[in-house]
């Protein structure tokens, strides 16, 4: 599965996964994470984008296993 993060303009993060329990858990659990983009191919959602607070910068290190 591939997760990234990078940063976007001030104040905000961009994070991108492919990883369909990473999805739910962000879904669930990280309301203020809105999704930027959904990707799908054939019709089956592929990957997901969210933008994320500058300042849940090391809970989004956890969650995508990834630094910045």
């Amino acid at each position: 599965m591939k997760n990234d993060l990078w940063r976007m303009e001030t104040g905000w993060l961009g994070g991108y996964t492919e990883d369909r329990n990473l999805i739910r858990r962000i879904k669930r659990y990280k309301s203020d994470w809105p999704i930027m983009a959904d990707y799908f191919k054939n019709g089956r959602l592929i990957g997901v984008q969210f933008r994320i607070p500058i300042e849940q910068r090391r809970p989004a290190e956890r969650m995508f296993d990834c630094r910045l």
